[in-house]
């Protein structure tokens, strides 16, 4: 009993001191720069760093956690790193008004569990490991695992878990049940039941198992999307999308009534990162004709992560609703932003390679952001920049304070049209 207590003391200070900040009007203004970037509006570039080597961080010992209760702890978690990042590194991040609790959902996986080997350990707390996939997906009598979705929500454990938030924090920090996005990486997944150079090898040598497999996708997930439209599991307004600013003046759209989330009111985000080395032509064979099917109820589309594009814009242009492209730090962002002109927002990932060092230089990193800003200004396109996929900062979470300052500070100078 004195255990539970002394975890809800905790929470609650935690809380409060996240309340304080949630409230600061910082966050509204913010707010608007997402939506007019979103709409392409020459604005000021927002800066946003995400997937965090948390394991690595605690360098005043702020993340050490203290409640017992493992539901606790999770709340507890949640606070601790969102407050750190405030103090350190919150560049433009908006922090929200509410402790975010997700749908207890079912029934909206493929069907398939991953077998794999893992061969390397991941002591920095990021999650990114070196994996070996065991082929499942050999023939296409393989296939046939490929479920159909039967989506179903879980509302009592959902309310369960939101009852006892309320106990603990609800009057300082209410929960609110956030819905889904949209975060559809086929290629993504397709190597995982089929082996990476299973998949490339296969673009050439058996295309037409290929076009079979991603038919049983493209089936499943326009299933899914369909069952999540049904069930109104759709988050309306979501403040990001897969760590980029989600928040539109277009969506979700003047015909929303404030209760049921169409697939037309959200955003829909898709990727072949695999992909990076394959022909534009071979892009749109094996990925974008399916992608536009599942795509094309869906109010707007950002495409793109890690893989290169900077070639390939005019091909992604087929998408009638595109509104953002992932341009990567080994993509040639002149002739990107070229392409782009003023009809797409610029999603550039910096290479995050440059805070995984024993000493932080920000001058290549400086360089590296300099040349993207010149090259939206030239061709009037709007630009975010986007810090991602950090796997270590090299047991050195200065690095990453220090990249947060000299980005800001970058932006503040030169970042405007």
């Amino acid at each position: 009993m004195e255990a539970c207590r002394q975890d809800r003391l905790i929470l609650r200070e935690l809380a409060t001191r996240y309340m304080e900040i949630a409230s600061d009007s910082i966050q509204q203004a913010r707010m608007l720069r997402y939506r007019q970037s979103n709409a392409m509006q020459k604005v000021k570039p927002i800066v946003l760093i995400d997937e965090v080597p948390w394991g690595e961080m605690d360098l005043d010992g702020s993340l050490t956690l203290a409640c017992t209760d493992p539901d606790c702890r999770h709340i507890e978690r949640w606070l601790r790193r969102k407050l750190f990042q405030w103090r350190y590194f919150q560049a433009d991040h908006v922090f929200l008004p509410y402790y975010p609790v997700r749908r207890r959902i079912t029934g909206n996986d493929i069907g398939l569990d991953i077998q794999e080997q893992t061969l390397d350990t991941a002591p920095s707390g990021a999650g990114i490991i070196s994996h070996h996939y065991l082929d499942q997906l050999a023939d296409e009598s393989a296939l046939e695992a490929i479920g159909r979705p039967q989506v179903t929500v879980d509302m009592a454990a959902t309310l369960t878990e939101m009852d006892k938030i309320d106990g603990l924090i609800g009057d300082i920090l209410p929960p609110r049940i956030e819905g889904e996005s949209v975060y559809c990486a086929i290629w993504d997944l397709i190597p995982r039941y089929h082996g990476v150079e299973n998949s490339l090898m296969d673009l050439y040598d058996r295309p037409e198992f290929i076009h079979a497999m991603m038919g049983r996708f493209t089936d499943f997930y326009q299933e899914l999307y369909r069952q999540y439209e049904q069930l109104n599991l759709f988050e309306a307004q979501p403040l990001t999308l897969h760590c980029t600013p989600a928040l539109t003046f277009d969506l979700p759209g003047p015909d929303f009534d404030g209760q049921r989330v169409c697939r037309h009111n959200v955003w829909a985000r898709g990727m072949a990162q695999i992909f990076s080395s394959v022909s534009p032509a071979m892009h749109e064979e094996f990925d974008l004709q399916y992608l536009r099917r599942i795509f094309e109820p869906f109010g707007l589309v950002y495409y793109g992560c890690c893989e290169p594009l900077d070639g390939k814009i005019d091909l992604l242009r087929s998408f009638k609703n595109l509104r953002k492209i992932s341009i990567t730090a080994w993509a040639n962002v002149q002739a990107a932003a070229e392409k782009m002109g003023g009809d797409f927002v610029l999603s550039y990932k910096p290479n995050p390679a440059f805070v995984a060092t024993t000493v932080f230089d920000p001058q290549p990193v400086l360089a590296q952001i300099r040349t993207m800003l010149k090259s939206c200004r030239q061709n009037g396109t709007q630009c975010e920049i986007i810090l991602k996929d950090i796997s270590t900062v090299c047991g050195r979470p200065q690095n990453l304070i220090d990249w947060e300052k000299a980005i800001m500070q970058l932006v503040e100078e030169e970042g405007y049209y």
